[in-house]
C-alpha cells in the first residue's frame, strides 16, 4: 500500500514563495555578492602592494590640476599636502580660481614666494562668464596650462592622507598604453553628522562599488572629479570637457566615458591613493548633487540592469520568504517556514558581512545591522532622485543661473 502526498493549495504557495526567494537567495549571494566583495578584496590588495617596489619604470612627469572656488583654507592644506608628497619624477601644480575669491590668488602667492614653489602656478577664468560650466572650464584651462603630458585633476575640497598619493596615482602611466587613471574618491565622513549619516554614507559607497566594480571588470564610464587622471593628448583627442561643458555636474562621466577603455584605464583605489572630499552641507549633497549626476549620466552605460535585478532580488527574497514562513505557518507545515526563515537569515547575514568589509576599505561608515534595510531603501531614494531629476531638470543646465 502506497501513500501518496498530497499538498494544500496554501502549501503549495508556500512552497512555491520558497522557490521564488532561494531563487533570488542564489543571486545575491552568488554574482552580486561577488561584485561588491571583489571592490573590498581589490582596495586590500593595492594597498598591502609595497610602496613604489623595484625594479619598475618610473612614473612620468605629472601636472596637478585644482579646481578651486571659494575655500582658500582647504586649498592651501591642500597644495601643502601635495609638496608633502613621496614623488621621484617631476611634477607642477596647477590652481585655477574661477574667480569667486580672491583668497585663492592671494594663497597660491604667499605659497609660491614664501616656500619658493616655482612648480606652483595660477591661472583665472573671467568673472562674468555664462552659460558654461565653470569648474569644467577650469579644468581644461588647467589642462591648456598643463606642462607634462599626465594631468591629475582634483578639487580644493579634495584631502589627501597619504605621501604616496602621487606617486600611486601616476606609476600606471609608466605603461605607455595607460591613458585613463580612475582613483577612488568619497565624501569626507566626518564632516556628516546629522540624521541619515550612515545611510547617505552607504549610499555613497554603493555608488562607488558600481563605476570602480566595472572599472576593474573592463568598462570603465565614471571617475570623480576629486580624484581622477589622464594623458593631455587623450584630453584633446575627444574635444575635451566639450561634450559637457553646458551641464552643471556629472562628476565629469561624459569625459570619462569618451576616452576610457578596458585596454587603457587602470583603477587605483589603494588607501594610499584614496580621496576624501568635504561638502558644506552633506544633506544638499546628497539630495542635490546625486539627482544632478543621475541627470548627467542618464545616456551613459552604467551596469543599471545588473544592479537594478540586485535590487528586485532583494525585495523578492524578503518578501517571498516573509509569504513561505506566514503561509507555511498557517498550513502547519514547518519545514518550509523553518527552512525559508534560515534562508533569509543567512542570507542576511552573508550580505551583511560582504558589506561591511567592502565599506570598512571604502572608508564608509562600516554599517552591519542596517545593511540590508539600507539595501530595500536604495531603489526607492533613486526612484524618488531620478524623478527629482527630470522634474527639476531646467536647473542642470548652466544658462538656467
Amino acid at each position: 500500500m502506497t501513500s501518496e502526498l498530497i499538498l494544500t493549495p496554501i502549501e503549495i504557495a508556500a512552497w512555491s514563495c520558497g522557490a521564488l526567494a532561494l531563487v533570488a537567495a542564489i543571486w545575491l549571494l552568488t554574482a552580486y555578492r561577488a561584485r561588491i566583495a571583489a571592490v573590498g578584496a581589490e582596495i586590500r590588495r593595492q594597498t598591502a602592494r609595497p610602496f613604489n617596489p623595484a625594479p619598475k619604470p618610473e612614473a612620468p612627469p605629472v601636472s596637478v590640476v585644482i579646481a578651486a572656488g571659494d575655500h582658500a583654507e582647504a586649498l592651501e592644506s591642500l597644495i601643502h599636502k601635495i609638496f608633502d608628497q613621496e614623488f621621484a619624477s617631476d611634477f607642477e601644480v596647477i590652481v585655477v580660481n574661477d574667480g569667486k575669491s580672491d583668497d585663492i590668488k592671494d594663497v597660491v602667492t604667499r605659497i609660491k614666494h614664501l616656500e619658493h614653489r616655482s612648480n606652483l602656478r595660477i591661472t583665472f577664468i573671467p568673472a562674468n562668464l555664462h552659460n558654461v560650466s565653470r569648474r569644467k572650464l577650469a579644468l581644461t584651462l588647467g589642462v591648456k596650462a598643463a606642462t607634462y603630458p599626465v594631468v591629475i585633476a582634483l578639487t580644493e575640497e579634495s584631502r589627501l592622507y597619504s605621501t604616496q598619493w602621487l606617486t600611486r596615482m601616476a606609476e600606471p602611466f609608466a605603461d605607455p598604453q595607460t591613458e585613463v587613471v580612475i582613483g577612488s574618491a568619497l565624501p569626507a565622513t566626518k564632516f556628516d553628522t546629522g540624521v541619515g549619516r550612515r545611510y547617505r554614507s552607504f549610499t555613497h559607497g554603493h555608488d562607488a562599488a558600481i563605476w570602480l566594480s566595472s572599472a576593474m571588470r573592463g568598462k570603465p564610464w565614471r571617475a570623480h572629479r576629486a580624484n581622477m587622471a589622464f594623458r593631455t593628448d587623450a584630453f584633446f583627442r575627444v574635444g575635451g570637457m566639450g561634450g559637457a561643458l553646458n551641464l552643471r555636474d556629472g562628476d565629469d562621466d561624459i569625459f570619462i566615458s569618451k576616452i576610457a577603455g578596458g585596454d587603457n584605464t587602470r583603477v587605483v583605489c589603494a588607501a594610499q591613493a584614496a580621496v576624501r572630499y568635504s561638502h558644506p552641507t552633506s544633506r544638499r549633497e546628497f539630495r542635490q548633487g546625486r539627482p544632478a549626476r543621475m541627470f548627467s549620466g542618464r545616456s551613459l552605460a552604467a551596469p543599471r540592469l545588473f544592479f537594478g535585478l540586485s535590487s528586485a532580488a532583494a525585495w523578492i527574497l524578503l518578501l517571498a520568504s516573509a509569504a513561505a514562513i506566514t503561509l507555511g505557518s498557517k498550513a502547519g507545515d514547518w519545514v518550509i517556514a523553518a527552512w525559508t526563515g534560515a534562508l533569509l537569515l543567512a542570507s542576511v547575514i552573508i550580505l551583511s558581512l560582504t558589506w561591511r568589509k567592502t565599506l570598512k576599505a571604502l572608508r564608509c561608515r562600516p554599517a552591519l545591522t542596517g545593511v540590508f534595510p539600507m539595501m530595500l531603501r536604495r531603489p526607492l531614494t533613486n526612484a524618488i532622485h531620478r524623478l527629482r531629476s527630470r522634474h527639476n531638470r531646467k536647473d542642470y543646465y548652466t544658462w538656467a543661473s
